[in-house]
């Protein structure tokens, strides 16, 4: 990865490869940081085949991380930031991180478990640390007011600032690029998995490369010298690979922005020529149009003309950074055919969906730019074979048949880390001698190749582009002592397109309230689940329905669906 980003990048140094809120690095500044970084690295006692975790928010610190660890031939390793300490600690030590990375918003998680993890060094970097003086002296003026300061990470000889771990560094060392070998481990990203259990998802670098191979053969308009819009984490595939590292390889300009919000790409607009990111992002800009418009029809009725002048101004800023941007890449779920429509129109902008996942490498089907079917998530990109099976007998259907889409390519994953089982049960052999990837998905393919997604063979719920297993929260209420029995099932909102809902069964005999048991409940809940996973609806019902001896998942999806109807 380092020696292909440098290749393509050789006559770009002045080019810009990324802009952090206004603070620019070019090519060849980026690669002399990339270098020392590598050089500290290795001084540090970091070589090949060692594992360095990275626990970031999208800021320059990826890049670095992602090509200097490339360059010694270590293996980088993708953490969740919103990752628990118990799961921080396991996620550390299964594999044995030499050093960790970690953006300052979760340095109190680490040092809280400091004696339990094994790395020789923590390094914390800040956003701040990339800012131009005049911004970073405002934050910090703004953080002294408030009492930001009172929290200060004290440092020793294990717990170092990036600035003097990097400045150990330099850039003037020869240190050569590690020979490159086609199987040699380079990245470990995290996911929650169809089963819950979080997974570590091992790649190689010829993965990655083979990915930007096939995205180069796809009608996607990436350039040199484009700007590209990321605000999809890094730790997603989507987000490392198809955005920061595809914007390296295309000699792209990042625009990074470290929040994963709704109104991050609509926040930017005129500032990039592509963006990637998830429908909520992009859901976001509609509705913003649909009320703008709305009100000043509104206005206009009541001769209200200087407020109408004020949002008609506000809708032509908007429609001005739509006009600058090629095109919208949407992944991490599929937007419906009328709304993809509806959005295409109203931005006068291409939309295009893609469809893959971590143990792919990220996209693996992407909707042509000019020639999509809305309700197909698109075609193979070139070297992806994608096809139905039957999900009984496992033989391979025709066309327009729906069955279990598996795919596979050369960009697939090696194995989940310490977890044998569960990678015979993805990547399975079959009877035709390949390997393929079983998606958990259900969807055929018609007879042009593009192929449909028709609902899912896993119970995943699927919030702002992340997915939340039920057995993840049903896991933790069932270790209640006060319930008995419980079922989470995904229900539709407004604002995340869908959410958890959980329904329980308290113990017999129990003398709580439901009121209580909900409370309780949810404290639980609070406690030990990442914000994202936390019920955001919870029913105490007298029995968990069942069906054939096992759970009625049917019934409690179409219940919970009407429970959410009633209160709106």
């Amino acid at each position: 990865m380092y020696s292909l980003v440098k290749e393509m990048n050789e006559t770009r140094s002045e080019t810009i490869a990324i802009d952090f809120f206004g603070t620019k690095i070019t090519f060849g500044q980026l690669f002399k940081r990339v270098d020392r970084f590598a050089d500290a690295c290795r001084r540090s006692g970091v070589k090949e085949g060692d594992c360095v975790g990275i626990i970031s928010i999208n800021m320059p610190v990826v890049q670095e991380c992602l090509l200097a660890l490339s360059k010694l031939g270590a293996v980088s390793k993708w953490i969740d930031v919103r990752v628990k300490e118990s799961d921080l600690i396991e996620k550390i030590n299964e594999s044995n991180c030499k050093i960790v990375i970690a953006f300052d918003g979760v340095a109190k998680n680490i040092i809280t478990v400091l004696s339990e993890i094994c790395p020789e060094k923590i390094v914390i970097v800040s956003p701040k640390d990339y800012l131009k003086p005049i911004v970073k002296g405002a934050l910090l003026f703004k953080e002294g007011k408030s009492g930001g300061d009172k929290n200060k990470i004290r440092y020793d000889n294990r717990i170092i600032r990036y600035k003097d771990f990097i400045n150990s560094g330099n850039e003037r060392t020869k240190t050569e690029p590690v020979k490159f070998i086609k199987e040699r481990p380079s990245l470990i990203i995290q996911s929650s998995g169809s089963t819950g259990r979080s997974k570590s998802i091992l790649h190689t670098e010829y993965n990655l490369n083979s990915e930007m191979l096939k995205e180069s053969f796809s009608d996607l308009p990436f350039a040199d010298g484009k700007r590209m819009h990321i605000s999809v984490p890094p730790f997603i595939i989507y987000g490392l690979c198809n955005s920061v590292y595809a914007a390296l390889v295309f000699s792209m300009t990042a625009v990074m922005t470290p929040y994963v919000r709704e109104e991050a790409i609509f926040d930017d607009l005129g500032k990039f020529d592509f963006a990637c990111g998830a429908p909520f992002h992009f859901r976001y800009i509609y509705n913003r149009i649909v009320t703008l418009k709305c009100e000043i029809e509104m206005l206009n009725e009541k001769g209200c003309d200087s407020e109408r002048k004020m949002k008609e101004k506000e809708l032509s800023r908007i429609m001005r950074g739509l006009y600058s941007v090629s095109a919208f890449i949407c992944g991490g779920d599929k937007i419906a055919p009328q709304e993809l429509l509806n959005m295409e129109h109203m931005f006068n902008t291409p939309i295009i969906n893609g469809y893959g996942n971590n143990e792919m490498c990220g996209a693996a089907i992407l909707s042509p730019l000019y020639a999509m079917k809305p309700d197909s998530t698109g075609v193979p990109l070139k070297g992806v074979e994608v096809h139905s099976f039957d999900t009984e007998s496992g033989d391979q259907l025709p066309i327009d048949v729906i069955g279990e889409i598996c795919m596979r390519s050369d960009s697939m994953f090696v194995e989940y880390i310490n977890n044998p089982t569960e990678t015979r049960r993805i990547k399975q052999k079959h009877t035709d001698g390949k390997e393929w990837i079983h998606t958990g998905d259900l969807g055929y393919i018609d007879s042009d190749g593009f192929v449909f997604i028709k609902g899912r063979t896993k119970r995943l719920i699927k919030m702002d582009g992340f997915k939340i297993a039920p057995e993840t929260i049903e896991t933790v209420v069932l270790e209640m002592e006060e319930i008995k029995d419980c079922v989470v099932v995904g229900v539709p909102d407004e604002k995340h397109v869908e959410v958890p809902m959980l329904f329980c069964e308290k113990q017999e005999g129990s003398n709580l309230t439901n009121e209580s048991i909900v409370e309780i409940v949810m404290k639980r809940c609070h406690e030990v689940l990442p914000e994202y996973e936390i019920p955001k609806y919870v029913e105490v019902i007298d029995v968990i329905p069942h069906k054939n001896g096992k759970h009625d998942f049917t019934s409690l999806s179409i219940r919970g669906k009407e429970y959410v109807q009633s209160l709106s």
